[in-house]
């Protein structure tokens, strides 16, 4: 339970959980079946695409595009067990969301659509969020799917920084080619990182 107190600490997390609850009861609210499902889906997958883009393109190949965004996450990768470096200043998805609502209200304009769609990408958001925190603090994960997702970010930071981008999971990484089938890399990982 400790490690959830901590992981609710943090601004970002607890703005992006009470933004999924108000999410939850208004595609409740205004539900339309499987157009509801689908909308829930898709925006799950454009969190999950966002996740390895950022993640691949901003933060590490195109440093200049958005400067303080890279540079802390220059700090995530020297320090990557303290929490300050992470999760990110809640303004940066505030600013996020204030952008990514009224561009799926553009797409859709319909609100029973546009709230499940948000509400998919919030979601997948607080699930990345954990999978990210899981992986650098000390907790097992219970699930083999956890395990090695924690394996592979863990081989991220420590093994190789120019693959494995997919930190929730690996779909990109094999669809783009960053990911490296080196499983005996896990050994070399646990060493370095103690």
């Amino acid at each position: 339970m400790s490690h959830y107190r901590e992981f609710y600490t943090s601004p970002v997390i607890r703005f992006i959980a009470v933004m999924s609850l108000l999410g939850a009861l208004l595609t409740c609210l205004h539900f339309d079946g499987y157009v509801t499902i689908l909308a829930l889906f898709f925006g799950a997958l454009v969190y999950a695409f966002a996740e390895y883009v950022v993640h691949r393109y901003l933060l590490h190949e195109f440093p200049k595009l958005v400067p303080a965004l890279y540079w802390r996450h220059v700090e995530h990768h020297k320090h990557p067990q303290e929490l300050k470096y992470l999760f990110s200043p809640v303004y940066y998805d505030v600013l996020i969301y204030s952008a990514y609502i009224p561009l799926v209200w553009l797409l859709f304009q319909q609100f029973s659509v546009v709230v499940a769609v948000v509400t998919g990408s919030l979601f997948f958001q607080l699930y990345y969020q954990w999978m990210h925190y899981a992986s650098h603090r000390p907790i097992a994960p219970r699930t083999a799917w956890g395990r090695w997702m924690k394996k592979k970010h863990l081989l991220h930071h420590y093994k190789d920084e120019h693959a494995w981008y997919g930190v929730s999971h690996p779909v990109f990484d094999y669809v783009l080619g960053t990911h490296k089938d080196n499983d005996s890399d896990h050994k070399e990982c646990r060493k370095e990182q103690g």
